[in-house]
């Protein structure tokens, strides 16, 4: 019996001297490989993007990266600029920082560029022979997005919104398009028996529903939340798709503004820039029969919810606002109607990953944002949050999706209109246009076209101001 567990104690003590020797987990380490899984915090700022969903990303890419910690912070849009000037101040700015794709330029001073390889490290633990544990460290290269594959893989706005000056500058996790969200049971009460398929019937249908007061005349149900400045969302996106559905070009080529400038071959009759606006304002416009909104009222978005009015035009994350605030309305969602199906419009709208050029770990920031926009990881976030792709190889499984498919039938032909340094200058710009232009002076009775030109004009001004 004593011999036995002498035998025992003999064979536990070598053991121990085996695992002392050649290492236990990272202790077996080269030196080589412990710099290349020494500890790495990376940060990560985010405004738009659901955070739970962003988290799981991260948590399945970390599973073979133990050494890499990430803390994703949201912050406010109008914060995010002057919070990420302060931190950069002080040393202390995130790693990686989303950035709306119409406020690219404004960051890009402050941004790194895409760089042609990473190197990557990732750390396996697996069993040996004789059972015991050990990890496998791997460094490899890893290529990363090009232009061409760019142009390849994504929608066709990606590759002129995140290259400039033949430098990548991020990607995106997702892309949006406008859609036309509906109350049902608004349109079943005012007998529209279905949705519109044209402008005109959207328009008969505002009619129909639009309801006023008989003692005061104020609106008491609206048929669509559309015609004011400073209460509808998405209001230069709204313009932007309508100016290029009537084939009015909003930005040059050169980046300036030009939806001012009329054609040629008139010949007296109202410009295309003209007849949309005079469309898009007649809903805010009292004299007009499609009156159905004005500044006073809430907005859109917020009216919708509350099931004040019929139509509203909005995102497709705000499908998510809408079913939580307002679990028991009954709605439905449209593509965006188009003055001509042959030459389809829709705004793209989103936001892009980035890497801060401050960045202590710039390799890591890029492998990460690689791995969330670029692989297929990619999908299951894109299921999780209800977003539409930005990916061409998404798309028609995307449109087998109830919810998505009125944003995702559109995301071929969605573009970005903006490309400047200014985006809310030139939000306020447009939103000032709409003010304008429902506000003729006394003095112009009689000339409103000219009036409505020079407001055009000053529009226009102003919007390419913003794009130097």
């Amino acid at each position: 019996m004593a011999q036995r567990k002498n035998i025992f104690v003999f064979v536990t003590m070598i053991l121990v001297v085996f695992l002392v020797f050649t290492g236990f987990g990272c202790k077996g380490l080269s030196a080589e490989q412990q710099q290349a899984t020494k500890a790495v915090s990376l940060e990560y700022w985010t405004v738009n993007d659901d955070v739970d969903a962003i988290n799981e990303l991260i948590a399945k890419y970390k599973a073979e990266r133990p050494y890499l910690s990430v803390v994703v912070k949201q912050l406010r849009s109008d914060e995010l600029y002057d919070r990420l000037l302060e931190a950069l101040s002080e040393d202390k700015g995130p790693d990686i920082v989303s950035v709306h794709v119409r406020e690219l330029r404004k960051f890009q001073s402050k941004l790194a560029t895409m760089p042609p390889s990473i190197s990557d490290t990732t750390m396996l633990n697996q069993k040996n022979l004789i059972g015991q544990v050990e990890t496998i460290v791997t460094t490899r290269p890893v290529a990363m997005p090009t232009a061409f594959g760019i142009d390849r893989e994504y929608l066709q706005t990606v590759k002129k919104d995140v290259i400039i000056d033949n430098k990548i500058y991020g990607l995106p996790l997702s892309l949006d398009t406008m859609a036309i969200y509906y109350n049902k049971d608004l349109l079943d009460r005012s007998q529209v028996a279905e949705p519109p398929t044209t402008w005109e019937e959207f328009q008969a249908a505002v009619r129909k529903i639009s309801k006023y007061s008989a003692d005061t005349g104020k609106i008491i149900q609206s048929g669509v939340a559309m015609g004011s400045a400073g209460n509808v969302v998405g209001i230069d996106d709204i313009l932007y798709t309508l100016f290029k559905q009537s084939n009015v070009e909003v930005i040059s080529r050169d980046n300036r503004a030009i939806f001012n400038v009329a054609p040629s071959n008139l010949g007296g009759a109202e410009s295309p820039a003209a007849s949309v606006m005079t469309f898009y304002t007649d809903f805010a416009n009292p004299t007009r029969d499609t009156y159905s909104w004005n500044e006073s009222m809430d907005d859109s978005l917020e009216s919708f919810i509350q099931g004040k009015v019929a139509f509203f035009i909005g995102y497709s994350y705000h499908n998510s606002q809408i079913k939580a605030r307002a679990p028991q309305l009954n709605y439905g969602v449209l593509p965006m109607l188009q003055l001509d199906p042959e030459k389809p419009a829709n705004a793209a709208n989103y936001w892009i990953q980035t890497v801060v050029g401050k960045s202590k770990h710039p390799s890591e920031a890029w492998g990460l944002i690689n791995y969330m926009t670029h692989s297929q990881a990619t999908e299951g976030y894109l299921n999780k949050t209800k977003r539409p792709t930005a990916l061409r190889n998404l798309v028609n499984k995307q449109k087998e999706d109830i919810d998505l498919s009125p944003f995702v039938s559109q995301l071929l032909i969605a573009e970005n209109w903006y490309r400047g340094t200014n985006y809310q200058g030139a939000v306020q710009a447009l939103k000032d246009m709409v003010t304008e232009w429902m506000s003729v002076p006394p003095n112009y009775s009689g000339r409103e076209e000219q009036w409505g030109q020079e407001v055009l004009n000053r529009a226009a001004a102003k919007v390419s101001q913003t794009l130097r």
